[in-house]
């Protein structure tokens, strides 16, 4: 239309400006009423010949012009209500770069578990062959807690991100980006991970790069030869690997390391006819035939997931390589449509409450230290810790650790002592309790959070406070 107006012989004065003007306002309408509407894009599905856990191929599945205007729309982070660069800044610039000993510098190496969480603490569940005989072991020679989460069943991804940046609120991981992960590469360690899963999946492969790591193994580069054509490969192919991994760095460099990885076994759904379990985990005594074949087919992934631990300790355990094992869970279990499963099982998950709130989001957390390590940090990496966004995890390792961390890092030391769960969806764990809308002090300080955090995310790489 535009090259129409340009290229006829139009006599009629202003004709030609009022109609670029008209065809201008009319796409800027289309923008922002059509083709930014997520509904009416969800509507215009084309997923026959697709991957549709691929973003990259629901995007393509559309053409190329309409997903690339309806994508404008999360083009740009916004920024906190209020927000200055100079107020982030100034708060950050009250706290000095730490850096980790020498002769401290220990290694870590950190593991995810899909869909991992205690169904321990829920009374209403009798158990006939206990999947945990593992879990409670652990949890008597180590540090342990609950992370509160910001998902539930799903959206992995978010739990994964926090712990590696300390974020709560993320930004959109497009560029490189300030994370503990590139802290611990300034501080000479050599950092890498595995997930069993595609690269693609949440953009991994390009966002594990701009967090930092120097490499990072998935199911096309790695997992799917050791599976023998497995793009989901289970733990026991997994955590053998990441100890080899382990092995391998401190035979040829000798470098500290800080691995991070991501399981997949245990991802839900689990089925509701077939049981794969091979022993009875928790009687039926009064719910569906479905969900007694669900809860038992998810608690022989915990039991399988902890025996193939159990032998990785047992390695860690004998060597003389200090070593610090991190274990936790990404959010609770799908347990059928509209929680069908805990509904019947008597679980309360009214999240107006705080124990509904926290049965709904709370997945344990394990910091587990060999004897290497507590001889060389002069701690025994005991006892219970508090419950806590997974965003501060990164924290309690490098508080029992006794190491400092960078400037973000002592700013979220002290967040931590008073807002110790700020959830997405606007709920705040405080030493009240439950509350929807911090006040005095606590108001301030979120809103410190809100800005030094997309402060810091947004600021380049190595660059100035």
């Amino acid at each position: 239309v535009i090259r129409f107006f340009f290229e006829a012989r139009i006599r009629i004065r202003y004709v030609r400006p009022v109609s670029l003007l008209l065809a201008g306002f009319i796409g800027c309408y289309g923008l922002t009423s059509f083709y930014t509407d997520d509904a009416l894009y969800e509507k215009y599905s084309n997923t026959e010949h697709i991957d549709v856990w691929s973003s990259i191929e629901q995007y393509m599945s559309r053409g190329c012009f309409y997903p690339f205007l309806h994508s404008y729309a999360t083009a740009f982070d916004t920024p906190p209500e209020g927000y200055t660069e100079e107020d982030g800044a100034a708060v950050l610039a009250l706290y000095e770069d730490g850096h980790i000993p020498e002769d401290q510098r220990v290694d870590i190496i950190s593991i995810m578990l899909e869909a991992f969480s205690d169904f321990n603490r829920f009374d209403s569940l009798t158990f006939t062959s206990d999947p945990y005989l593992f879990w409670n072991e652990l949890k008597s020679e180590c540090y342990s807690g609950y992370l509160v989460d910001d998902i539930f069943a799903g959206g992995t991804v978010i739990t994964e991100r926090s712990y590696l940046t300390g974020y709560a609120f993320h930004p959109s991981y497009r560029t490189n980006t300030n994370s503990y992960v590139r802290y611990f590469a300034s501080e000479g360690y050599r950092v890498e991970g595995s997930h069993t899963g595609n690269d693609w999946f949440y953009n991994r492969k390009n966002v594990n790069e701009y967090l930092g790591f120097d490499n990072y193994y998935f199911a096309e580069d790695t997992y799917f030869d050791l599976s023998g054509g497995s793009y989901t490969a289970d733990n026991d192919i997994l955590i053998p690997n990441i100890l080899s991994l382990w092995e391998e760095n401190a035979s040829s460099s000798g470098d500290p390391y800080f691995s991070f990885n991501v399981t997949y076994q245990g991802h839900g759904p689990y089925d509701t006819e077939y049981r794969f379990f091979d022993r009875e985990y928790v009687a039926n005594t009064g719910f569906s035939e479905q969900t007694y074949t669900m809860l038992n087919n998810y608690l022989d992934t915990v039991r399988q997931t902890g025996e193939e631990l159990s032998k990785a300790l047992d390695t860690l355990r004998a060597s003389d390589r200090p070593v610090i094992l991190v274990l936790f869970g990404d959010h609770m279990p799908w347990m059928g449509d509209s929680n069908t499963g805990y509904k019947e099982l008597g679980i309360n998950l009214d999240l107006s409450t705080e124990e509904g709130f926290c049965n709904y989001y709370c997945t344990p957390y394990y910091i587990w230290a060999n004897d290497a390590a507590q001889q060389t940090l002069g701690n025994s990496f005991r006892g219970s810790g508090e419950r806590i966004g997974p965003y501060y995890l990164m924290n309690q390792v490098f508080r029992l650790s006794g190491w400092t961390g960078n400037a973000y890092m002592q700013f979220m030391d002290d967040c931590m002592e008073r807002l110790p769960v700020v959830h997405a969806s606007n709920v705040f764990l405080t030493e009240n309790g439950l509350t929807f809308e911090p006040e005095g002090r606590d108001e301030e300080l979120y809103r410190h959070l809100c800005s030094v955090q997309y402060y810091y995310s947004h600021l380049s790489v190595g660059g100035t406070k």
